[in-house]
Formats: C-alpha cells, structure tokens, sequence
C-alpha cells in the first residue's frame, strides 16, 4: 500500500480553501510572519490606539528593536518537527504628529535586520524551496486617527477612528511583507477611571492579495483587542511611568476563532506586557515582553522582546489654533492674524487704540498705561497671584481671591480636614491657561498630602477642578479635567494612594462669584478637595 507524505494532505487542505487557485504554496509566500505591530500612535497602547488624542503639534519619534522567537514551526501529521523561523530581529522607526485637533497621522518602517531559518527540515521531508534572505525592508505602514468624540464631551468614553495602510514594499519571499496592500480600518475606545485607561480596539483587516505557505492561508482577518494603562508615581528622574498590558487577537474570516485545531486558518492571540517611562525631558523608553496564547505558530510565537527609544514633545494648549501657545498667547481665544506685524504675540492686530501696548484695545483695559496680559484685563500683577494689582489690596505679597489679594493671617492653618471637605485657605495656581502647576503651590499640596497621610482612613477624595469663563465651554471643560488630575498626579507622588484620589472637572459650569470682574473670577479659578462618602451621602439624603 502506497504511503502519503502528511506534508501533500497539507497542500491538498490548502487547494480547498485557496479554491481554484493555481498557485505553488511553496512559492507563493507573501505573509508577514509578524502580523500585530507596535502602534505608531500617541497616548496609545503597545500595538493598540487610544481613543483621545493629543494636543495639536504634538509629536512623536520611536526606535523599536522587535525579537521574536518561533513564529514557524512544522509538522508532519501530529509530529512537531521544529521551528521553520525560530528568529526574527525587526527595527521599526516610528512617527506621530498631531496634525489637528481631530487628526493625528503616523508611520512606521520596518526594517528585518536579522532572521534564521531552519528550511532543512523541509528538504529532510522531501520538499526543496529557497530559504528566505537574512535582512531586508519590511512593509511600511502609515495610518491616520481621527477623534470622533471625546470622554469629556461624551462621559462614557473616548472614541477614535483609525485607518492603517501596509504598503507591499517588502520581499514577500522571505516572509517581510504581504502579497498586496492591506487595509485595516478599526475603532479605538478609551476610558479613564482614575489612574487606569481602559483601551479596546475593534475592526478588519482586508487584504488585496492573500498569502499562502504550505498549509498556511492568510487572507481577511477580523480584529479585536483590550487592555490597560495604569499611571505609576514618578520618583527620581523617572516620570510619566506606566504599566501596560493588552490581548490581540486576528482571526480568519473563513473560519473564525480557529485556536486550536484548524492548520490553514490560523487565529494569531497574543498577550503583551509592558512598561514605560520618561527619564530625561521629552526623552523615555518602553520594554515590553508578548506571548502566544495556545499552540505556538502563525501569529502565536513563544516569546517576544521589545525594547524602544522614544523622543516626544507635547505641545501646550492652544485653544484658538493660530500655532501660539495658551500661556504665551494674549489672546487665547482669537487667532494671530499672521500679518507680518507682532505675529508672535497671538493676538490680531488691534484696530482700536492700544496706549501701552499690551494687545488689550483701551476701552477694556482697565490699566491702559501699564502693561497687564489680557487674562488680567490688562493690568499688572507685580506679586504673581494671579490678581491685578488693581484690585490687590496687597500687590506686593501673594494672597488669596478670598482676602482681596491679601495672604491668610499667618496664625490660621493652610489646610483644615472638615467633615465634607479638606478646607484650603489658599489658592492653588497653574500658569495661565495650561494644567502646570505653579510651583509656589507644591508648599500647599505637600500639606494635603501630609493631611492625607495623617488620616488613612479619610476618601475617596473628589479633587473638583474649576475655571473662570474666558474662552470657550469645552476648552475650559478640559482645561478643569486636566488640572483636577495634575493635582491627583502630584499626591501620588507624595505617596497618596491613587485609589484614595478621584478627579474632575466642571469647567466654568460652577461659579462661587461673578466673573464679570478680575477678583472674581479669580475666585472662580479654585481646586476643592471633596469627601466623596460625605458628597454622596448628602445626595441620598436629598432624594
């Protein structure tokens, strides 16, 4: 009786799922043996995207060394042969740049730099086809992600549109690329409690062209992927640390969810953890370590390494979007008009008189002689509280809204646990439309904390984030969300424990005083400290 090599059954299963297809399975290649990359993207995931995005002219710089162990094996019926691919060395040079406040584009090339194969175990089974070359280009990426709606617009999350396009550049021979271009659309979902993002990622990859090997069918793939960021405390000259953990998954359209038994429709699965930081200004690093989850092959490799170098700026608010920063920028809220004339002051060049030339018109400056920005109506504030020094009954020290500029009596405590509230008799600063803390107020926040620490069994406490109204509703929304939590960010970093910290924002929806006038709205710019049990409790008592 004549024996069939299990290795002919294997390409007779492919003949049926290729269809007519006249191809050479040994000669048709065009897989990538990698298919779950790294994201280029910001404020994203290890391959998934975020659904918020950065803040325009933003940008991003990666160098990632990606190893990989096993990512091909053979097998004879029910024998394991081997590793076909046991290693693969990738180099991928990744940008981001936040085009728009809506529009983020990136891009990745990759670059094999080493890979080993073990094609003699195909020889010794009778089949002879060239090995793959060592080295070469891979298949370029580039995507764009598009912010449909945001979580401080809609609360139950951030929600983003994403496209990514693989160009078939690579040597499809050697496993570096697909046969054809491959278009994969997905949406991003992001949801931030505290100091952990939920990320999920849901979409297709479509491919023009399928790639086969042998048994191994790659064609369209639905895809599908979860996971967390978890912020960590900075210390030393590590900053921004976060923890990173996701699952991906690729599965076949033909055949969804094959795990286990399927041999031509393979479901690439794999976990990653991962870690990042920032240690030198905009310079940080990522490590992450993947595994296949079920039996080892096609998109589930034994083990994988990944090592990166990363280089980001984040660019400062700039609510009008004329490319001059909040803080620098005297008027936030009206875009430069580029005329050749101060265009570097943010402000149109004023029709109406301007005596001292602060880009304040006269008929609403309230100190038209003396230079003031246009957060103070123009006037002064020799002692950086944040209050014109025409209204200042203390112009010369830093005080308090609450006492006219004036500081507290020195006798009177600075922070006062009460039984709703931690009560601060001062104010907590932040530069001019930005979430930077002034540092004249870590004194402040380090007496919080040291409340905090005294008393572990008081919280949550709701960190309540408020603004004046200058500029619009949903810039100051942000603004109060992103003070809120710099604030939880500093107590965690004076070893508060996150969970006993919760933040938000309320913009200018909650004023305490009229904002019709600098002193007021002063007033309005404040950060409370809220019991949450106590809040809460207050509302069921109501109802």
């Amino acid at each position: 009786m004549r024996t069939v090599n299990p290795f002919s059954l294997a390409l007779i299963c492919l003949a049926t799922v290729a269809g007519a297809q006249t191809i050479d399975p040994f000669t048709a290649r065009g897989i990538d043996l990698v298919p779950i990359k790294f994201t280029p993207a910001m404020e994203s995931g290890l391959s998934l995207e975020g659904g918020e995005l950065q803040l325009t002219r933003s940008f991003l710089f990666q160098a990632l060394l990606d190893f990989n162990v096993g990512i091909l094996h053979a097998k004879n019926g029910n024998e394991r042969l081997g590793d076909l691919m046991p290693f693969r060395a990738d180099l991928h040079l990744l940008a981001a740049y936040q085009l728009h406040p809506l529009v983020e584009v990136s891009a990745d090339l990759p670059i094999t730099v080493g890979q080993i194969n073990n094609f003699a175990l195909l020889a010794q089974q009778g089949f002879s086809t060239p090995p793959p070359a060592p080295a070469g280009i891979g298949a370029p990426r580039l995507m764009g992600r598009v912010q449909l709606l945001k979580q401080s617009e809609f609360p139950i999350a951030g929600l983003a549109a994403v496209l990514e396009v693989r160009i078939p550049l690579g040597d499809k021979q050697s496993f570096l690329s697909d046969r054809g271009f491959v278009f994969a659309p997905r949406l991003a979902v992001e949801r931030v409690i505290g100091p952990v993002r939920l990320i999920g990622n849901i979409g297709w990859r479509l491919r023009t062209a399928a790639g086969q090997f042998i048994n191994l069918y790659v064609a369209q793939e639905f895809t599908l992927g979860g996971g967390g960021i978890v912020d960590l405390p900075s210390f030393s000259r590590f900053q921004s640390n976060q923890l990173i953990a996701e699952l991906n998954l690729a599965t076949p359209a033909e055949a969804p969810f094959t795990f286990t038994e399927a041999e031509a429709l393979k479901t690439p699965f794999e976990l990653l953890i991962g870690a990042r930081t920032q240690f030198a200004g905009n310079w940080g690093a990522q490590l992450a370590v993947g595994k296949g989850l079920g039996p080892n092959g096609y998109g589930r490799e034994t083990i994988r390494f990944a090592l990166s170098l990363t280089y980001q700026h984040v660019a400062d608010p700039d609510d009008d979007n004329d490319g001059v920063p909040n803080n620098v920028d005297g008027c936030p809220d009206q875009p430069e008009d580029k005329d050749g004339i101060e265009d570097t002051d943010g402000c149109p060049e004023a029709r109406e008189p301007d005596r001292d030339g602060d880009g304040v018109p006269d008929k609403v400056d309230q100190c038209p002689d003396v230079i003031g920005p246009q957060e103070l109506d123009g006037c002064p504030d020799k002692d950086g509280d944040q209050i014109p020094d025409n209204v200042d009954k203390c112009p010369e020290v830093p005080g308090t809204p609450e006492l006219n500029g004036c500081p507290p009596p020195e006798e009177e405590e600075e922070v006062v646990l009460e039984s709703e509230r931690i009560r601060i008799n001062n104010q907590i600063l932040f530069e001019f439309g930005s979430d930077r803390i002034d540092p004249r107020s870590f004194k402040l926040l380090d007496e919080v904390a040291t409340v905090l620490t005294k008393n572990p069994d008081v919280g949550p406490v709701l960190i309540e984030g408020h603004t004046d109204n200058v500029g619009s509703r949903d810039a100051n929304m942000s603004l109060s969300k992103r003070r809120a939590g710099a604030v939880v960010k500093y107590l965690v970093t004076k070893g508060i424990a996150a969970k006993r910290l919760r933040s938000e924002g309320y913009g200018f929806d909650k004023p305490i005083a009229t904002n019709d006038t600098p002193l007021g709205r002063a007033k309005n710019r404040r950060t409370d400290f809220k019991l949450v049990e106590e809040v809460e409790k207050g509302v069921e008592e109501k109802k």
